[in-house]
């Protein structure tokens, strides 16, 4: 703290005035660069929450998208599903009717090579079914798509109680 100079009957007037007309200067100043600095930290606030506000409305939009997507696989993977399961389902319908055809043929040529080409096919028609069963296995992909046509329904109505989530 700064001396003054002792006078009669005190200290010097117009040094104190000085004096705290200075300090006054220094807090006028001092209170300006914080109120400076407030407007700037406002700004650089309103800027920043604006900033937040637009990263919501992305993630929003980015998590909508990722549901969609979502939707969209599964709709497509049921869909070739059943695809794969009628295209099984034509294989057999063509195999019945190529059987059907060779049989017609077999009646026509003699009894000896019938009985031949009726034993060729019967181990055909046998090994035809064993590869649809086990290799295409039909029944598990049409039960499977059945389910998950129902799980998807029950899903989009909103009700899940009845639902059978296993395949």
């Amino acid at each position: 703290m700064d001396t003054f100079r002792t006078k009669l009957n005190g200290y010097d007037k117009k040094q104190v005035d000085d004096y705290i007309l200075g300090l006054s200067s220094q807090f006028e100043k001092s209170n300006a660069q914080l109120r400076e600095r407030i407007k700037l930290l406002e700004n650089e606030n309103d800027t920043l929450y604006r900033d937040l506000c637009n990263y919501r409305r992305k993630e929003e939009s980015i998590s909508t998208a990722l549901m969609n997507a979502i939707d969209k696989a599964k709709e497509i993977d049921y869909a070739s599903k059943v695809r794969f399961a009628l295209e099984g389902e034509r294989l057999k319908d063509f195999s019945r009717k190529w059987t059907s055809y060779c049989r017609n043929q077999v009646n026509k040529v003699a009894p000896k090579q019938a009985a031949a080409t009726n034993a060729f096919l019967g181990e055909m028609k046998k090994s035809l079914e064993e590869v649809m069963g086990q290799q295409l296995n039909l029944g598990a992909y049409v039960n499977e798509a059945t389910i998950e046509h129902e799980n998807e329904k029950n899903r989009l109505e909103g009700t899940d109680s009845g639902s059978v989530k296993t395949a």
